[in-house]
């Protein structure tokens, strides 16, 4: 099988002619990336300094799926969110009315589409190309240093009015994605307990996110990652539409097998990304050997739950593709 044959078979329910795997890592730390760009948000970038992160974002990427030749790949959203000149955060309340209306074919999100283009006409069109869409959550909590609870308890509307162009910006970044791979990769912060309490998910959040994942449920593939550690509010969006359920199974309190029964969909996990750059060979294909056992042998795609930390050694990545590569499930 191909690596699109192969997942396609896993989101069917089907036996692939073996076990799939992805993994992946931000590129921020690498020499290469503009320092500019290591900031969580900023004022629109120049020309210059976009085409240095399309040129740098495609060559690694490339490189990437080189050498380790994932069955999904998915690309990394390292440019941070767009905010008007002048604009260094969100400080108040009322500063949340002052976010505008992005262009997704212009500026950073203009870039981040180029840099998919490039990738698909490199890429083989038989691996399977994933752009990471993070929420509204995620970027208010960004633009606003960490405040955006506060500010929802201080002027709940105004705040609610900024996620409301957060969330248009990033549908219509959404759609412009689809036209040009195969699919999205959507991050979902805030719906675990680190991040935020259950009430405040369910109200300001979870109608977002289901809005988002019932606009993108016609594309081809649509990963639904759960971000955050300890208790996930997982059950909120177990009927939510989406191709591949993934969230941090080794780092919270829902197992893979038990993630596999609530969402009735296939699922992508089974390794700790928190600890994996400390771990053997073995402990690697240790912990593969219990995902893959919890789960029946079922299909599923074997990952970490999370990014992996950019420096990680070449031969621990080798070591999950290595036990993909070498297992078969059992034919029904």
């Amino acid at each position: 099988m191909t690596a699109r044959e192969r997942v396609q078979a896993v989101v069917a329910g089907q036996v692939p002619d073996r076990l799939p795997y992805s993994f992946w890592y931000h590129f921020r730390t690498e020499s290469w990336f503009p320092p500019a760009l290591h900031a969580e948000f900023r004022a629109p970038a120049s020309p210059e300094l976009l085409q240095t992160y399309v040129e740098g974002m495609v060559r690694a990427e490339y490189e990437f799926w080189r050498r380790y030749e994932p069955d999904i790949l998915k690309v990394m959203h390292d440019i941070p969110y767009e905010t008007p000149d002048g604009m260094h955060c969100v400080h108040t309340p009322e500063d949340w009315a002052r976010l505008p209306r992005l262009d997704p074919d212009t500026g950073h999100f203009g870039a981040q589409l180029e840099v998919l283009r490039q990738l698909r006409e490199r890429v083989p069109e038989s691996t399977p190309i994933v752009e990471t869409l993070f929420n509204a959550f995620y970027y208010a909590n960004k633009i606003s240093h960490k405040r955006l609870l506060e500010h929802l308890e201080q002027e709940p509307e105004a705040v609610q009015a900024g996620l409301q162009t957060l969330q248009a910006n990033l549908l219509d970044y959404a759609r412009a994605v689809l036209e040009v791979c195969d699919g999205i990769y959507y991050a979902v912060n805030g719906i675990s307990i680190d991040t935020a309490p259950r009430e405040v998910y369910a109200r300001y959040f979870l109608p977002l996110d289901r809005a988002m994942l019932e606009a993108l449920a016609s594309a081809p593939l649509v990963i639904l990652h759960l971000h955050g550690y300890g208790e996930l509010y997982a059950d909120l969006l177990a009927d939510a539409p989406c191709s591949i359920v993934c969230w941090s199974d080794r780092g919270c309190t829902l197992s893979l097998a038990e993630g596999k029964r609530l969402f009735s969909k296939a699922v992508m996990g089974g390794i700790d990304e928190l600890n994996l750059a400390q771990m053997s060979r073995e402990q690697v294909f240790q912990q593969a050997h219990e995902a893959f056992d919890s789960l029946g042998q079922a299909p599923f795609i074997l990952a970490p739950g999370c990014a992996v930390p950019t420096n990680i050694s070449p031969q621990l990545l080798g070591a999950i593709r290595e036990f993909a590569e070498r297992t078969r499930f059992r034919l029904a």
